[in-house]
């Protein structure tokens, strides 16, 4: 098996989504600094410094408070996003992600291919990341957390493996002193010990830590399970007063979504966004996708078309998204030389409609037995196409018809005709003779006679 390791070394500083600019640091039970960004690092924070050192170099670091049962929260939503590039993943709390690659590389197209795709889905959702591939699990792990490893020669992995010092081993601190006593540097160091000398000095816990490393067939860590409904929320780490700022934390969370849907071939049809705010009321959206879909970025368009228009009743502290009405993704061949656009655009279309104006003002078309044009054509849609002499119906109908002199129908060429419509009996009975005619101007209208000689235009071609 081959594994991928994503490490996220400021996981719990950039969960909070504020501004990488700004210098961040995470403070430990004594008041010292226990994590910080690049920014802070920057002005001169180090781990283990004092709180009021910190704010004199930096006087403008930003304090944050990240539990951990925040952090497993975040780092099951990354999970969940991973489902997109594995079937397989682990959780390496506090900050880690394994993957299951081995399955994978031929539908990717190879490593290089499936880390660009990974890279690149993660540059939208502002977390930082260190990949390293591995013949094992746990070596996979180990190397992430020092740096970036990905490269696809075995021989080349495991000569880095056993570079690795002993303290980057992740091992318990008293064993690491230990070995380091002894003259112990590197893991190749060690594994040139007999066992049972490691193990009468150690005991039999360092030999399974260093098996875990070094040998494949040590079963990997428990697989992630999903859960059987998506429903997952995001505390925002500042208030947010406009509608278009929860954006940010909305892509990661439909990121999530994509993830999830694709791990298990489906798509949803709607979902609902809650937004809880500073008085602790809530405000729920709810979008539709006319005909499902399992795409972040359509989701995330669908999001930002309804919260243009959407107004917030106050500032908002959190945010929760959920999946409704999922169903199976069946991918549908299509024709390879069709010119139409297909039925997952016009899905979009109406999609982004509804979005944007509402969902009451956009409608279906519907079948009515009635004949008569007033009932089987409402609303003015103008085609901007030259109407062809077949074309029979128009695409402006006239709210009601418009009388036509008899002296300026004579200028008129008729094109078609006459096509006879008799219905209504029940209500109100119509028998028309209807005509496509052309103007001298060049105008093209859809008229009618009716059975006392008398003219009358009923709509226009565009």
């Amino acid at each position: 098996m081959r594994w991928l390791c994503l490490n996220f070394p400021y996981l719990a500083l950039e969960l909070h989504g504020l501004q990488p600019e700004l210098p961040q640091a995470l403070l430990d039970k004594r008041q010292r600094i226990r994590a910080f960004n690049i920014s802070a690092a920057d002005q001169g924070i180090e781990v283990g410094q004092a709180l009021a050192t910190a704010l004199a170099l930096s006087p403008e670091l930003v304090l944050l408070d990240t539990s951990d049962k925040r952090t497993q929260s975040t780092l099951e939503q990354l999970a969940l996003w991973a489902g997109g590039f594995s079937a397989r993943i682990s959780l390496c709390p506090p900050q880690a992600l394994l993957l299951e690659i081995a399955s994978m590389l031929h539908y990717f197209g190879g490593l290089e291919a499936l880390i660009s795709h990974i890279v690149q889905a993660l540059e939208h959702t502002g977390y930082s990341v260190r990949l390293a591939t591995g013949e094992t699990p746990r070596g996979a792990q180990l190397l992430a957390a020092v740096d970036n490893y990905t490269g696809a020669d075995s021989t080349s992995w495991w000569r880095r493996l056993h570079e690795l010092r002993v303290d980057q081993l992740q091992l318990l601190p008293e064993q690491m002193e230990q070995l380091q006593g002894i003259g112990m540097r590197t893991l190749d160091d060690l594994r040139k010990l007999l066992r049972s000398e490691l193990a009468q000095r150690f005991g039999q816990m360092l030999l399974r830590d260093l098996d875990a490393i070094v040998d494949p067939a040590v079963p990997p860590p428990e697989a992630f399970i999903p859960p059987e409904r998506f429903e997952q929320s995001c505390e925002l780490g500042e208030e947010v007063i406009h509608s278009q700022a929860l954006l940010f934390p909305l892509r990661r969370l439909l990121a999530a979504l994509e993830g999830y849907l694709s791990q298990r071939q489906q798509k949803v049809s709607q979902i609902c966004l809650k937004l809880t705010l500073r008085d602790g009321s809530t405000q729920l959206f709810r979008l539709g996708h006319a005909g499902g879909s399992a795409s972040a970025a359509h989701w995330l368009d669908l999001c930002r078309l309804r919260l243009e228009r959407e107004q917030l009743r106050g500032p908002v502290l959190a945010l929760q998204l959920s999946a409704e009405e999922s169903e199976s993704d069946e991918k549908i061949n299509g024709d390879l030389f069709a010119s139409t656009r297909s039925q997952g655009s016009m899905d979009e279309l109406i999609s982004r409609l509804c979005s944007r104006l509402g969902a009451d003002a956009v409608r279906p078309l519907q079948y009515h037995a009635d004949h008569r044009p007033e009932s089987v054509l409402s609303g003015r849609f103008c085609s901007r196409e030259t109407p062809p002499v077949a074309m029979k119906r128009p695409g402006w109908l006239l709210e009601r018809p418009q009388y036509l002199p008899t002296v300026q129908r004579r200028r008129l060429e008729l094109l078609s005709g006459p096509e006879r419509i008799s219905s209504g009996w029940w209500e109100q009975a119509v028998v028309r003779d209807y005509f496509v005619a052309r103007w001298p101007d060049g105008r093209c209208g859809w008229l009618f006679r009716e059975p006392d000689g008398r003219w009358f235009i009923h709509g226009w071609f565009g």
